[in-house]
């Protein structure tokens, strides 16, 4: 059964990953009460300098598996290959480096798993926030993600609803891509409007992003591994935003992780009567940097050695060199007044009908109107109304 096992590891295994040590690691984690976890722990509180590689002492702790631990290791390890997936162990090559770095001290997952192209060396940016999103805080999000990963900065998220969601499709068809950190395992659909075979899990891998978890994959999306993988998340970035978020949001727990880390965290002022405005107006409290736009973000990176790579084309990331002038962007669908409306109250949704109000057009004819703007990218409905998908340049 070992042998099998080791044989089936071999077909998942990323980059510099032993099989025998992957299949280690694996029986021993699915023996009843323990987790990878406390292998990490081991190895911190016993150190061993004749066994340098992370990995190694692993799969040193770990031990030869049993014939009843292979047997139960097996199904597993055949699920992550028949999803696609690859896993490196903490320290290989396959791992990303910023995730392990620390390890055994700093908390580092003992594997990561993941399908798709996660580049762990592009520069990162997190963009975190509540689930139960306002149209603002999605608004925001989609604005700073889709001008950060234009410039060729990938876009970390946890793959929730909201803010998470609004982020991942904001970046994923754009140079710098997108990586999704599961709080499950990839066995299982969850959450299922973003699982579902051809959604958005799909889109991201099929664009050149990636969906990463540290969990076995069949484990279900409990409270404990979903606030984990915000660990993840912020250790993949180089700088951390808070979007939006309650008082007990997850979101904090990434702005903490990433304090450890020694990452940047930036957090958008919010309406302070919204309660998804508590967790980053408690950040800004605390001093974090504010966050009011892409300009803010893309200081940010540059302050910690990520070259300023404007999305508006300064020449060195997917824009117009200096002294050529940028393609114009494809023609409105929408009638000039309902779009400078809507170009008035970017981010804030707006509802049809006080857009058909302050804009003086019909009804039917404004709905015509968005509808087929809608169809064309060009717009976004929210249960708050109606925005413009991206910022609107000057001047339109």
């Amino acid at each position: 059964m070992s042998d099998r096992l080791v044989a089936a590891c071999g077909e998942v295994v990323g980059s510099g990953t032993d099989p025998g040590a992957l299949a280690r690691v694996v029986s021993w984690s699915v023996r009843p009460r323990r987790s990878p976890d406390a292998l990490r722990r081991a190895a911190r509180d016993h150190p061993d300098d004749t066994v340098a590689a992370p990995s190694a002492r692993l799969a040193t702790l770990a031990g030869p598996p049993r014939d009843d631990d292979a047997g139960a290791a097996l199904p597993l390890v055949r699920a992550w290959a028949d999803a696609g997936v690859r896993v490196a162990l903490v320290g290989d090559p396959g791992y990303p480096p910023r995730v392990a770095e620390g390890w055994p001290e700093v908390d580092a997952p003992a594997w990561l798993a993941w399908r798709g192209h996660p580049d762990w060396q592009a520069p990162a940016v997190a963009i975190v926030g509540a689930r139960r999103a306002s149209g603002y805080g999605t608004a925001v999000a989609a604005w700073l993600a889709d001008a950060v990963a234009r410039a060729g900065v990938r876009v970390v998220s946890g793959g929730a609803l909201g803010i998470d969601a609004a982020a991942h499709r904001a970046a994923l068809e754009q140079p710098g891509g997108t990586t999704v950190v599961l709080g499950c395992g990839h066995a299982v659909a969850y959450p299922r409007p973003h699982a579902t075979p051809g959604r958005l899990f799909d889109r991201i891998v099929a664009h050149g992003g990636a969906v990463v978890s540290e969990a076995l994959p069949h484990q279900p999306p409990r409270a404990g591994p979903v606030r984990a993988r915000n660990r993840i998340v912020a250790a993949l970035a180089d700088v951390v935003v808070v979007v939006e978020g309650g008082a007990r949001s997850g979101s904090l727990l990434t702005a903490g992780a990433s304090a450890e880390r020694g990452r940047t965290v930036l957090a958008v002022p919010g309406d302070v009567r919204a309660t998804g405005s508590a967790a980053p107006h408690r950040l800004l409290a605390e001093g974090v940097a504010p966050c009011t736009g892409p300009d803010d973000l893309l200081a940010a990176l540059a302050a910690v050695g990520v070259p300023r790579r404007h999305p508006d084309g300064d020449g060195t990331a997917g824009g117009a060199p200096p002294g050529v002038a940028a393609a114009p962007g494809p023609p409105s669908t929408l009638p000039p007044a309902a779009r400078a409306v809507l170009a008035r109250h970017w981010p804030r949704p707006v509802r049809l009908e006080d857009l058909a109000i302050e804009a003086a057009l019909p009804i039917p004819t404004l709905l015509a109107a968005t509808t087929r703007a809608a169809v064309a990218g060009e717009v976004v409905e929210t249960v708050e109304g109606l925005r413009l998908r991206r910022a609107p340049a000057p001047g339109r």
